[in-house]
């Protein structure tokens, strides 16, 4: 088939865009981002995503992915998969109006095409963009919401592995859809409504997001009694199969954990468990600053990751800037580390910090010992809700360790 990708250069549209290449189909991919799709046709990724550099070779030898900003595309295409993001506003309200415009430009391009939208949209957003196009009943045009479900970084791996949700209105396009997404993934599909769809992708992720507020909250409790939360979680989750908890994080965000809640509750009056999951886990900063103040001998704090996850380069959402900005107002001197991006420091500008925060827990801060040679600073407090450190995840108080226990955990 003929496939244009809309939003081709982002982290979502990207790989589907490799996937849907080396599956035989002819991609155009149309992004206003002038420079990734220019280092994309050089064989250049813009962002880090696993396997994706050896795929983009390889659809680039074969003709079969070609990047531009001409819309006109649409009009040869067979399907058209429209991945064009949505934020929230400053008062924490849904915005699709440039989806809407961007439909409202191309619609003189639509003809009979399957369109797949792939956003993660509010619910209701497809029955508007329905009406707004006049894909009724009675149209050759099939509209369907099929949302991507995958993990940023392993996403190459997920499109062709996990089952697929299409929202349709009609069996035929249901049919459609599900004969398309057959080209490249062998998975179960399931048969929605586009506002079940809708409100499926945005429950599987908040589903996610409440449970590390959960976990979060435990974290805060257990510390209240000095008690170490990841040992808790380990043993309690440990061969018992009601109970999978994830271990504490003071970075849960990222472009969708952190807004698809306001998705859900935009007009329900009884929002309570995911308004508090927010404020539990946008307050972790302000709770490591906290515990931190009373502690240590110095202005100078190290942050470790400033990316939303660990191993990637995405740094939207992060908290780790929350953070940054809050010891800032409060007089420290943050230091910041991100070894996936460009134009922040390097782990040797930790050297005398009198606390050192993992932010996010990428293998590059995996050696600890290294880590505290370099502080070179025997009073520095380390922070370490996640665990991610061996040597002091049984040992610390509840993730705050000083620079001498190291070596006693040793």
């Amino acid at each position: 088939m003929r496939v244009s990708v809309v939003g081709a250069a982002g982290h979502v549209g990207l790989p589907l865009s490799l996937v849907l290449a080396e599956s035989g189909h002819d991609v155009y991919g149309i992004d206003i981002d002038v420079a990734a799709s220019t280092a994309i046709m050089q064989g250049r990724m813009p962002h880090r995503e696993d396997g994706a550099e050896e795929l983009l070779a390889r659809v680039l030898a074969s003709g079969r992915l070609r990047m531009t900003q001409d819309t006109g595309a649409i009009r040869d295409s067979d399907v058209v998969v429209v991945v064009i993001g949505t934020p929230i506003d400053e008062n924490l309200n849904p915005r699709v109006d440039h989806l809407f415009q961007f439909f409202e430009r191309v619609r003189t391009h639509f003809k009979d095409q399957l369109i797949v939208l792939r956003s993660t949209v509010s619910p209701g957003t497809t029955d508007a963009l329905r009406q707004s196009l006049h894909a009724d009943e009675g149209s050759k045009l099939n509209l369907v919401f099929g949302p991507e479900r995958v993990l940023q970084g392993k996403s190459i791996h997920e499109i062709r592995s996990l089952p697929q949700i299409i929202g349709a209105y009609s069996e035929a396009a249901y049919q459609r859809a599900q004969k398309f997404f057959q080209t490249f993934n062998q998975s179960e599909t399931f048969f929605l409504t586009p506002i079940e769809a809708e409100l499926g992708k945005l429950i599987t992720n908040m589903s996610r997001y409440v449970g590390f507020a959960l976990a979060n909250e435990f974290h805060l409790i257990c510390e209240s009694f000095g008690a170490n939360a990841c040992r808790i979680i380990d043993a309690c989750n440990k061969d018992y199969p009601r109970l999978s908890l994830p271990v504490p994080g003071p970075n849960v965000g990222g472009p969708c954990l952190q807004k698809d809640g306001w998705f859900l509750i935009d007009r329900i009056p009884f929002a309570d468990l995911i308004s508090s999951a927010f404020r539990i886990n946008e307050g972790m900063p302000m709770q490591v600053i906290q515990t931190l103040a009373s502690r240590i001998k110095g202005k100078k704090v190290a942050i470790l990751g400033m990316t939303f996850k660990a191993n990637s380069d995405d740094t939207r959402n992060s908290l780790a800037f929350k953070l940054r900005r809050q010891l800032q107002f409060r007089g420290f001197e943050p230091v910041c580390v991100e070894p996936h991006v460009d134009n922040f420091q390097t782990i040797d500008a930790i050297k005398g910090s009198a606390a050192v925060v993992l932010m996010t827990p990428h293998d590059q801060f995996k050696d600890l010992g290294s880590i505290v040679q370099t502080v070179d600073n025997p009073e520095c407090w380390f922070v370490d809700l996640w665990g991610f450190w061996p040597e002091m995840r049984y040992r610390s108080r509840n993730g705050y360790f000083e620079a001498n226990e190291v070596g006693q955990a040793r």
